[in-house]
């Protein structure tokens, strides 16, 4: 062996002492596994509390029930209150428009005419019918007065007293007595289709007059009740045809608000209410039946500003819109103020304004054992399941599915899926590994 190979000995002896320092290489024995870190979380314990459901929705408000003036006859305008600005206040029975209604007075005047000529023909028929029955009576006496003289005639000719010729005088006399009495008989028998066509003729002379009348009525626009302006067209002087909208009045006694709730959080709001399926309050009944169900359910319904002010309006729950909105899937519930146009100087609350944006809150009784986790804490997986995540008893991290209620603020009720001492993971763990080994830190 060359002496110069041997010279790479040293080198490889020092390398390999220096790996058995830093720990790579042990003799023979095994290898540790490196320890098991612990990922550090927030956590909240579940406990129950009691608690007050509500559920909030927006919309806009808007007097209970508006009116407005179409005219329903044409002529110009002789008499415009000056009341009709938009704003004012006018009074049930207030006179607002009035149309000239000369026209429709000579109208009224022709058909009370026509009505009394018919009137008059009907007393004529009456009158003609008695005299003709006594007529009727005077020839038939008459005509058994000639008849016994034909039968004497024709006895005398049997016996060869008269001759041919009085029988036959006899016999013309009494035929043409008796067609005069035929024909005052018939004229009798016309007298019931007669006095019918004359008391049509009336009837349709009396709803002319009722026509009139009306058409005269609709010459003065009167308001239904009392109520504010929001709408007017028409002026002194202005010719107005049938068809016009002259003026609106929405009712100031009350206003309404009609609020978009989504389905799933009203659906929750009603289950956590009634512990049941809530289906049958939103569908298959009649509406009057959902109704007296919700009012049997102690619902307090108050109408709040959205610039966060601390006042409110009492409202009281009336209807369902009837459908669902086409885009958005939301279910219309109104709600109605009383007097939104007194003012509270208590809580200087202001009058409620038609077209104001609020907000609009059911409350229901209060639930006496109630579980609310924080929002975050929720967590929804692509399938639409909502979830949370906990430490089990040996903090290690686990998953349980469930039920979310309506939301209130930076809470959420939890329906059903947890209980009492669980332990619910409030920050996001990442990567969340199930099994993983946690640190709890309580919140």
């Amino acid at each position: 062996m060359n002496w110069r190979q041997l010279l790479i000995l040293p080198p490889l002896l020092a390398g390999i002492a220096l790996f058995a320092w830093m720990g790579g290489w042990e003799g023979n024995g095994p290898r540790d596994a490196p320890g098991e870190v612990a990922l550090a979380v927030r956590i909240a314990e579940v406990s129950a509390a009691p608690f007050r459901p509500s559920v909030i929705a927006y919309g806009r408000a808007a007097a209970a029930s508006s009116w407005s003036a179409i005219s329903q006859v044409q002529g110009r305008a002789v008499d415009v209150s000056p009341d009709l600005s938009a704003g004012r206040i006018v009074n049930e029975g207030d006179l607002l428009v009035a149309i000239d209604p000369r026209d429709y007075e000579s109208a009224l005047t022709k058909a009370e005419t026509a009505r009394d000529s018919a009137r008059a023909s009907l007393r004529e028929l009456d009158a003609t019918e008695a005299n003709t029955r006594e007529t009727l009576k005077l020839e038939r006496r008459i005509e058994e007065f000639l008849q016994t003289d034909f039968d004497r005639q024709s006895d005398l000719l049997g016996r060869g007293s008269v001759a041919q010729s009085a029988v036959d005088q006899a016999t013309r006399t009494l035929l043409a007595q008796q067609k005069v009495v035929l024909d005052l008989q018939n004229r009798l028998n016309l007298v019931p289709v007669q006095r019918e066509i004359h008391e049509t003729t009336l009837a349709t002379r009396n709803a002319e007059i009722e026509e009139a009348r009306r058409n005269l009525d609709r010459t003065r626009i009167l308001a239904p009740f009392t109520g504010r302006v929001s709408l007017n067209s028409v002026t002194l002087g202005q010719f107005v045809r049938a068809g016009d909208n002259l003026l609106a009045i929405e009712s100031i006694d009350a206003a309404e608000v009609l609020a978009e709730f989504r389905p799933q959080t009203l659906s929750n709001f009603f289950r956590l209410i009634v512990g049941d399926d809530p289906a049958p309050l939103m569908t298959g009944e009649e509406t009057r039946e959902i109704i007296e169900v919700i009012k049997d359910l102690d619902l307090v319904a108050t109408v709040h500003p959205t610039s966060g002010e601390s006042y409110f309006w009492p409202a009281k729950f009336t209807r369902f819109s009837g459908r669902a909105d086409e885009r958005t899937g939301a279910v219309g519930i109104a709600v109605q103020v009383d007097d939104p146009g007194r003012p509270d100087p208590d809580t200087r609350r202001p009058p409620l304004i038609n077209g104001t944006f609020v907000e609009v809150r059911l409350s229901a009784p209060e639930v006496t054992n109630a579980i609310r986790i924080e929002r975050s804490a929720l967590r929804t997986d692509p399938n639409g399941v909502d979830f949370v995540f906990l430490v089990d008893q040996a903090s290690r991290l686990s998953r349980r599915d469930v039920v979310a209620g309506p939301v209130v603020n930076d809470q959420v009720v939890v329906l059903s899926g947890l209980e009492r001492g669980d332990r619910i993971v409030l920050s996001d763990p990442r990567p969340a590994v199930y099994g993983m080994l946690l640190t709890p830190v309580a919140n």
